[in-house]
């Protein structure tokens, strides 16, 4: 992954890795498990190390998420890339999803917009009405 990218001078622990992406030690290790980011390498004492790459990846997967991709289309594009997919059919899934958060996100607008029409109905009610008569649902 390209972005987003965190910079380490020396690979850390995973509580550090955890720490300077904002999820839990647990989220990674699930993450691990599930095949979505690259097992890191191990220092001298067999604890995980994190560098630069296995922060990118992470922090790649965490927007994913963050997008709402669910964990079977991440697993799918991490599968495609470790299979050597192309650049097009890894583009061909981001697109793909790209698609669905603007559909989600339009459907969030206009939710917004509905919420945003009561609260007004709601302060003009409350603004014209001194009696305490209450506004319908």
């Amino acid at each position: 992954m390209l972005l987003p990218e965190v910079h380490v001078d020396e690979p850390v622990t995973i509580s550090v890795a955890a720490e300077l992406l904002g999820i839990t030690v647990d989220t990674i290790r699930y993450y691990e498990k599930e095949g979505i980011a690259p097992a890191p390498g191990r220092g001298p004492d067999g604890w995980r190390r994190y560098d630069t790459a296995a922060l990118s990846w992470l922090a790649g997967t965490v927007m994913l998420r963050g997008t709402g991709m669910s964990v079977q289309e991440m697993r799918e594009y991490a599968a495609a890339y470790r299979a050597g997919a192309d650049d097009a059919e890894r583009l061909a899934l981001l697109e793909e999803h790209h698609a669905a958060v603007l559909e989600r996100q339009a459907e969030v607008q206009r939710h917004l917009a509905a919420l945003e029409r009561k609260i007004a109905a709601y302060r003009q009610a409350i603004a014209t009405t001194s009696s305490g008569a209450q506004l319908e649902v």
